[in-house]
This record gives structure tokens, C-alpha cells and sequence, in this order.
């Protein structure tokens, strides 16, 4: 896509949000230059506040495939928006036209290298399923096998390109002019957005995931889908066919309650282990992505939103568990601080708040909790005091919502709290096993006699420095929004009274040359008044633009 068809974009977006009434928002979130002259009128107090997720949810469904997976990526994000926004993003689905299957046909043998009959016995010309970036067949390979193909639609990776490039370009200038972007930290969302797309319209990396997850899974009730790797590229991605029934209540009701009780509890000790113990995990276990097989056992499929946790995350997330457990939330407070924060943190407050919060379940008992939602509402605590919670937590709350929905299903009488407060006492045993903290006493021993070892290099580089002279010393100072006001302030008025020193001699030298001229000089006459006059008239006319463009820009 090219510069012309972006510059024909960005006011086809900005012109649909406004038409669903975000004039407002996008005047606070610093991007009124992008707004047309006359249209820059502010909506009144009411509209502005009453128009939220379900509008939005329209405004990104007219918009295309780039906006609505930006809905159902910001719908995940409970630590930056309120139920009123997520709730409605979350309604947002993927469905698209069919793709014609000659297209289908040509992709996949010019992926591949090959005739489509050298490569499949059988593929169905009517797709299982039709999506906003691929649609899905169902196949048999010549070696036998039954698969589900997905394959890429065509051109779809130069929309979302070109709709990620205008994103990024309108984040930028949103930070630039907006505190309120600012304090949302709109260019990192968008960041994370761009990256989680991208990862996603790369089948090669969803079939790595699925991989990893199906090597780490051990649970005997719960079955990962085998890949072909030799039929998935970028483009094309060929999974088992999982033959099976779609998890809806008619089809649980078939099942007899003992059956029903241990899937419930096998899938949800499955997600506690991907989790807790091996760290990489499939984020999206709703009922859809969940199949009930002919032996009664259960599937996961789709693996295009999968998370994975560094041993650090994996102690961090553990550490948030305990606390919660034990209701501390002076050790919550210092576990939720360590996630990360994009400003100052006032710990007394935070632990001040969190502290209110968990008195909202003192007379609960944790088992009778809807941890999905009590994760979601914790980091939605730890955004409004600046922190900024990672990704990968984000995907952890999400994937417990997600199952808690999936075993209520199945079985409501199973709580998932109960059996993630299990999983707890098994990680706190587990941290106190002799042969783990002997370990750990080691890597603890090994890194402080490293740094020991480096010290007296350090301290004699550093009395060399002060014996010559020349000691160094870094001073960091980040400069508050009020300084940089301050700053800029400063600057326009010492721009603006240079400008009018600057028009003023020009002025009086327009003037006086005239008179020192004299009357015999060819400047006495009528048409050189004329242009005399009409020189200050164009002077002072663009005196006044520059002047106008310097208020916006303070804007």
C-alpha cells in the first residue's frame, strides 16, 4: 500500500469513529489536527460520556479486519478499560466472506511447491469455517491422515500493514500532544497489539506453540491436536482433524455426571500446569476452542493466542497466589509493584487499596471466588496507580476467565478456585523441597561470587579516575510534564518577540525608505504606496498564521 492510499485511510478511519460519536475522545486523546476544520465543534458533555463499548464495537466492525481483532485485543485489556468497554469489544466476531476455492487452490500449491493432488488425497471445497485473516478445510493427505487446513487470505497482510503503519503513526502523535495517552501509554498498547497481530498471521510460530504445548501436556484427559509441519509454512497451517462434538449443553447433557466432574477437573489442572509449572499455555480455553471427543476425552484447538512465562513470571505469578490466599496485601502490594509501573508509585496508597479490595472477600472463603475475575479486577487495580501489568499476565487472567466459563459448563459444582487453592499449597511445598533450595542456594552462591570477583577491578578503575582527576559521574533527571510545559512556554514567547522585532524593522524599513526616497525616487508615486501598503497587508497576514499555528500547536 502506498503513501496515497494511506493518506486516503486515515480520514476514512477518523470520519467513522466520528460518525459513531468520538469526537470528543479523539480531542482527548490529542488528535484533533486529524479532525476536519469544521467539523472540530465539541460534542456536549452528555454525548461524549454516554458513547463507549458497544459503539465503539460498530465503529470497528465498519472499519475492517485490522480494527476488529484491535477490539478483540483491547476487550483482554480489564487493567486499562472498564467492563462498559471490554464487555462489548468482546462481542466482536472474526466471520468473513468466503474465499472463492480456486483462490484457496492457487495459494496453497504456490506455497508449497506442488499440485494440490500430489499433496492431498481429498480436500473439501466448502470451508469448515471462514474467518478475518484465513479459512479453514477440511483435507486428507496422500499419506492418510485426516487435517484441518488453514490457510492465509489473500492480500490480507497488506491491509493490516498498512492499518498497523496508521495506528503507530496516530499513537505517536496522541503521546505527543495528550496526557491522557500519556498515562494509558497508547504507543505500548499499540505495540503489543502490532506484535500479537503480526505473531498471528504467522502460522509457522502457531504451529511452534501448539507444539510446545502439546510436548509439555501429560494430562491423559486432554488432547493436543498433532502438526504437519511438512505442509505449514507463514501461509498455510495443517493440523489433525479432531473429529469430535462442538461443547455445547446438549451435547454435556449426554454425559453422565462422574464423566462431566473429571473433565472439569482435568481441564482446569491442565491450564493450573501449563500456568504454574511448565509456562507455556493456551490463553483462550473458552467453550468454542474446546472439542468433546467420541472417547470422552477433551481437545484444545486454535493456538493462535497462546502465553508463555519466564521462570521469574512463573515465581511472580505464584508469589500474587499466596498472598492472596493469606490475605496479605502488604506482600500483594510488593508482588503487584513488581510486574512493572510507567510511573511513580505511591506504595502506602496501593497498599492502602488493595487492602480494600480484599475486604471485599474476607467472608468468602477462596474457593467460592472467581479467580478469572478476581485477576482481572487486581490488575485493573494496579493500572489506576501507574502499573503497568505485562502482557503475558494479561493473558494468564484471561485464560482463567475463560476456563472458569468452560468448566461451569461442564460441571458447576467444580470450582476452579478450590483447585488453583491446591495447586498453591503444591507450589509453596514444592519452594520448600531441600533439593530445590539447595539448587537455588547454589545459582545464589555462583552470581555473588561473580560479582565478588569483579569488584576490585571496578573499585581500582574507580581511584584511578579520582587520582587523575577525572572522575565520572552519570546524572540522570527526567523532567516532570510541568517542566517540559514550562520549557515550552518559554520558547513561543522568545519565538513570537524575535517575530515581532522582525516585523516591526521590516515595517518601519518599508516606510522610511519610502520617505527618505524623496519625491523625484520612483517610490513617490501612487502604484509604489500601492505596493508599499500591500507588501504590510501579506506581512501581517502571515504574522497572523504563524501566530495561529503556534496556539494550535500549544493545543
Amino acid at each position: 500500500m502506498g503513501k496515497m492510499n494511506v493518506m486516503k485511510r486515515v480520514p476514512e478511519i477518523i470520519a467513522i469513529l466520528m460518525k459513531h460519536g468520538f469526537t470528543g475522545y479523539l480531542k482527548e486523546l490529542g488528535l484533533a489536527e486529524k479532525i476536519p476544520f469544521h467539523k472540530r465543534t465539541l460534542p456536549s458533555e452528555d454525548e461524549h460520556l454516554s458513547v463507549k463499548g458497544e459503539e465503539l464495537r460498530r465503529a470497528f466492525e465498519e472499519l475492517g479486519p485490522t480494527f476488529m481483532k484491535f477490539g478483540q485485543f483491547l476487550s483482554t485489556r480489564t487493567d486499562l478499560l472498564s467492563p462498559g468497554w471490554t464487555e462489548p469489544l468482546a462481542k466482536l466476531q472474526s466471520e468473513a466472506p468466503l474465499i472463492d476455492f480456486e483462490q484457496i487452490k492457487e495459494i496453497i500449491e504456490s506455497e508449497m511447491q506442488q499440485p494440490l493432488s500430489e499433496l492431498f488425497v481429498y480436500m473439501d471445497e466448502t470451508p469448515l469455517g471462514a474467518a478475518s485473516i484465513g479459512q479453514v478445510h477440511r483435507a486428507v493427505l496422500v499419506t492418510g491422515e485426516s487435517v484441518a487446513v488453514k490457510v492465509r487470505r489473500p492480500h490480507v497482510e497488506r491491509v493490516i500493514h498498512q492499518d498497523i503503519r496508521i495506528l503507530r503513526q496516530l499513537a505517536a502523535v496522541a503521546e505527543k500532544n495528550s496526557e491522557t495517552a500519556r498515562i494509558f501509554s497508547v504507543k505500548e498498547t499499540i505495540q503489543e497489539f502490532s506484535a500479537s497481530l503480526l505473531n498471528e498471521m504467522n502460522y509457522r510460530l502457531e504451529a511452534a506453540e501448539a507444539l510446545s504445548v502439546k510436548e509439555q501436556m501429560e494430562n491423559e484427559q486432554i488432547h493436543i491436536p498433532d502438526v504437519y509441519l511438512d505442509y505449514t509454512t507463514e501461509r498455510i497451517l495443517t493440523m489433525e482433524y479432531v473429529e469430535g462434538k462442538k461443547l455445547t449443553a446438549e451435547h454435556i447433557e449426554e454425559l453422565d455426571q462422574g464423566t462431566r466432574q473429571t473433565l472439569a477437573v482435568a481441564l482446569a489442572e491442565s491450564v493450573l500446569e501449563q500456568v504454574y509449572i511448565k509456562g507455556v499455555f493456551h490463553a483462550d480455553p473458552h467453550p468454542g476452542n474446546v472439542v468433546l471427543l467420541q472417547d470422552d476425552r477433551l481437545a484444545l484447538i486454535d493456538f493462535g493466542n497462546t502465553g508463555r512465562l519466564t521462570k521469574p513470571m512463573k515465581q511472580l505469578l505464584a508469589d500474587c497466589l499466596f498472598s492472596l490466599n493469606d490475605r496479605d496485601s502488604a506482600s500483594l502490594s510488593i508482588a503487584v509493584q513488581s510486574l512493572g509501573h510507567n510511573r511513580e508509585v505511591n506504595s502506602q496508597a496501593l497498599e492502602r487499596d488493595l487492602d480494600k479490595w480484599m475486604n471485599q472477600y474476607l467472608d468468602r472463603k477462596l474457593e467460592d471466588v472467581k479467580m478469572g475475575t478476581m485477576f482481572q479486577q487486581l490488575f485493573g487495580l494496579a493500572a489506576v496507580h501507574g502499573i503497568r501489568v505485562p502482557k503475558e499476565f494479561i493473558q494468564v487472567g484471561q485464560a482463567f476467565l475463560k476456563v472458569e466459563q468452560t468448566i461451569s459448563a461442564l460441571d458447576p459444582a467444580v470450582s476452579f478456585s478450590r483447585i488453583i487453592k491446591d495447586t498453591a499449597n503444591r507450589l509453596m511445598l514444592d519452594q520448600l523441597d531441600p533439593k530445590r533450595l539447595f539448587k537455588e542456594a547454589r545459582s545464589f552462591t555462583r552470581q555473588i561470587k561473580m560479582a565478588a570477583s569483579r569488584l576490585p577491578g571496578v573499585m581500582n578503575e574507580t581511584l584511578q579516575q579520582w587520582e587523575g582527576g577525572q572522575p565520572k559521574m552519570q546524572i540522570r533527571i527526567d523532567p516532570d510534564e510541568n517542566m517540559m510545559k514550562r520549557v515550552e512556554r518559554i520558547a513561543y514567547m522568545l519565538v513570537l518577540s524575535i517575530m515581532m522585532l522582525a516585523f516591526s524593522i521590516i515595517m518601519a524599513g518599508i516606510f522610511i525608505g519610502m520617505k527618505v526616497s524623496g519625491d523625484n525616487s520612483l517610490l513617490s508615486n501612487t502604484n509604489s504606496y500601492q505596493i508599499a501598503i500591500y507588501t504590510a497587508i501579506l506581512m501581517t497576514i502571515l504574522f497572523s498564521v504563524t501566530i495561529y499555528l503556534m496556539w494550535r500547536k500549544k493545543r
